[in-house]
């Protein structure tokens, strides 16, 4: 049985922070910046918000230029300035949080006998 997908729980002024510093990383990435260094203006005290932040702005990146306008992979390394090792394991942590979460979903639904076999 898979694991339970536990998002963190934000207070107002975190998902302020969350989305400001999402909008901030995105327009710099628009602008030429490479990721690391878009991510890099960002101030965020707490860390382990800032790591969200930066995990969730490469998987927007992603899932923005690769799944939604068909951009290989290879060339969003490339424009975002990241080594491909890190996009692929980004991109697979996606995937896991997709299936994790329709599976959830599948056992609430009503009427539902389980988890779907394939």
């Amino acid at each position: 049985m898979s694991e339970k997908v536990n998002y963190k729980q934000f207070t107002e002024e975190e998902d302020s922070i969350y989305k400001r510093s999402i909008e901030v990383i995105r327009s710099n990435i628009s602008n030429g910046v490479k990721f690391d260094l878009a991510c890099d203006v960002v101030t965020v005290d707490d860390l382990e918000l800032k790591g969200l932040i930066i995990d969730d702005a490469l998987k927007i990146e992603i899932a923005e230029l690769h799944y939604g306008k068909r951009v290989p992979l290879m060339d969003v390394a490339k424009k975002l300035g990241v080594p491909m090792e890190r996009l692929l394991r980004a991109s697979a942590e996606m995937m896991e949080d997709v299936v994790k979460t329709s599976e959830e979903a599948a056992g609430k639904q009503p009427g539902s006998k389980g988890h779907a076999t394939h």
